[in-house]
């Protein structure tokens, strides 16, 4: 038997992957030997192991206005090499799909929101924001938003979990599915539990002490962004695309759970607003900030910003049940549909009680069915 050909994607993905990791450990092992200072010590000497791997390359810091927005860059090495690693992972998957399904094809639309899904986590760990993100309580917040809503939409419009079942062999996809639907994924991805932890992370996060530590603590700053992604994933996963787990929320169920997520975010940004203690940031000569000012500008841009991503999502999925409305009417009947044509197959004896099949949708307008419906109607007058 002929072994089975890896497919040209996946051998890209992974070649991409390979020159990634050489260039992240060429840029590191560059940053440790020409360093010259500390950012925030303002000592000179080598860059630390911590600085290497997490915050190299960027240069001192000015006022984030105009062109400091779009040059002012890091190198977050671990961060990059996570993301590299599942883009090959998913684009694998992608390449894949056509030799487990053939004739079938992953849609592009669903491989562009994943890559610019890990796009936006790229930006929000190297980009200015992230540059500034420890001497700015503001550039923090952008950052927040970024990793726990906008990142995690894309992402989990991609639907990652779909495509990692479509791309396994038969064996491995009946293990799968058993996981995503098994009990412990089943009460992750509970709608209240999923709220909770998202409720939990955005407040807990901001209105106690942990903000002072992250701010402060760069591996601290590092474990924020991958909890704001997952958790932020684990609330997407519910609202956004189709996924193979055990909980599917009809339009008003999601658009109910984005609503509640949006008083959330207005709780903690108008607390963060009127407040009257700063957020603790490091210090830099350049920047000339009121602490307290620039926790309460943060506080504005989740309140704000946070109730715009959300309302944003909100409308993209009613303009997407909107454009479903057709497909819907051909799907299975209701609740309500099906006592209906129960009652009707009772009195006429034209359809099945309890029938669901699709052809079944047109009863109404079948001949026999309304004559049959006619007689029974002729009868009930002749009783009356």
């Amino acid at each position: 038997m002929r072994p089975a050909r890896i497919p040209a994607l996946a051998v890209i993905a992974w070649a991409i992957a390979g020159v990634a990791f050489i260039a992240l450990a060429l840029a590191v092992r560059n940053y440790l030997s020409n360093g010259s200072g500390s950012r925030d010590s303002g000592m000179p000497g080598m860059h630390s192991h911590v600085d290497a791997l997490t915050r190299a390359g960027a240069g001192p810091l000015r006022p984030l206005f105009g062109r400091a927005l779009l040059s002012a860059w890091q190198l977050d090495a671990v961060a990059v090499a996570v993301l590299v690693l599942i883009a090959a992972w998913y684009l694998t998957c992608v390449a894949l799909v056509p030799v487990r399904h053939p004739g079938s094809r992953w849609p592009v639309s669903r491989t562009a929101s994943f890559l610019l899904g890990l796009a936006v986590c790229a930006f929000a760990t190297n980009g200015s924001i992230a540059v500034y993100d420890q001497v700015l309580f503001t550039a923090h917040m952008a950052g927040h938003l970024a990793l726990v809503m906008v990142a995690p939409a894309f992402l989990m419009a991609g639907q990652p979990l779909t495509l990692l079942v479509d791309a396994a062999s038969e064996p491995r996809r009946r293990r799968v599915e058993r996981v995503l639907q098994g009990r412990v994924m089943s009460a992750l991805a509970a709608p209240p539990v999923a709220l909770a932890a998202y409720t939990v992370v955005i407040v807990g996060s901001h209105l106690t002490g942990v903000m002072d530590t992250v701010m402060r603590n760069t591996w601290a700053g590092q474990l924020e962004h991958l909890v704001y992604v997952i958790v932020g994933c684990q609330f997407f996963a519910l609202v956004v695309g189709d996924n193979p787990l055990r909980w599917h929320l009809a339009a008003p169920a999601r658009w109910l759970l984005l609503a509640v997520a949006m008083a959330v975010d207005t709780f903690t940004g108008v607390v963060l607003l009127q407040g009257t203690r700063a957020i603790d940031m490091l210090s830099s000569p350049a920047l000339r900030v009121n602490p307290l000012s620039d926790t309460r500008t943060g506080g504005a841009i989740m309140w704000f910003g946070g109730d715009a991503i959300m309302a944003v999502v909100m409308i993209a999925l009613v303009i997407g049940w909107l454009r479903d409305a057709e497909t819907r009417h051909t799907e299975e009947p209701g609740w309500l549909e099906q006592a209906r044509r129960a009652t009707f197959a009772g009195h006429t004896g034209t359809e099945p009680a309890g029938s669901t099949d699709p052809a079944a949708a047109a009863f109404d307008d079948d001949d026999a069915a309304r004559a049959s419906y006619n007689a029974w109607l002729d009868q009930l007058d002749r009783q009356g």
